[in-house]
């Protein structure tokens, strides 16, 4: 078994110690081994907010409580005036975050019937809002040294602890990964 120090496998925190892509992690879904995380990189347009992020034009498409956003242009499970071809200037594209109307910070739609809107977490540009800049991140390259605290995949699934063995077996363990606890959080610039 190969050993990668130095990767900080805690909790079950996205992190990229075999040098896949990006960052990933074990999912807690039975049928979904492992999955990219929902981690923007830095340097693909504008991976951050200033002020209430109106002007956000990122690609987050999870809430805060990773819930995957609904797409602007359906209105299923959530019926919403918030129509793309109507509103251009906003860039309801996709399914992700916005601020079309002024709220504290960009929003969506969920996938989940029962929770019709939630807010995004997405970093301040400013660095301002530390938590919201160390708990989102970004990461640069494949994001070996990734070390912020994203533990939801690109499809909303919350990540299994690094530590445990269910519902996923697997030998990336913090024993086998130890050490280097890194403060370097990247801070997500436009462009």
């Amino acid at each position: 078994m190969r050993s990668f120090p130095g990767k900080d496998l805690k909790m079950n925190y996205c992190r990229n110690p075999d040098g896949e892509l990006r960052p990933w992690c074990f999912t807690m879904s039975p049928t979904k081994r492992w999955e990219y995380c929902n981690i923007p990189p830095s340097g693909l347009g504008s991976q951050c907010i200033s002020g209430n992020g109106d002007g956000y034009r990122g690609r987050i498409g999870i809430t805060e409580s990773g819930n995957t956003c609904q797409h602007w242009n359906t209105q299923f499970p959530h019926k919403h005036g918030w129509i793309p071809d109507r509103y251009p200037c906003k860039d309801l594209e996709e399914n992700y975050c916005r601020n079309p109307n002024g709220e504290k910070r960009p929003w969506c739609y969920t996938i989940n019937s029962s929770v019709r809107w939630e807010y995004c977490t997405i970093p301040q540009c400013d660095g301002t809002e530390q938590s919201a800049g160390m708990s989102s991140g970004c990461y640069q390259g494949k994001g070996l040294n990734y070390r912020g605290t994203t533990s939801i995949t690109v499809s909303g699934r919350k990540c299994q602890a690094w530590n445990s063995k269910s519902p996923h077996d697997h030998g990336k363990t913090p024993e086998k990964f130890p050490n280097a606890v890194s403060t370097e959080y990247l801070c997500c610039k436009g462009g």
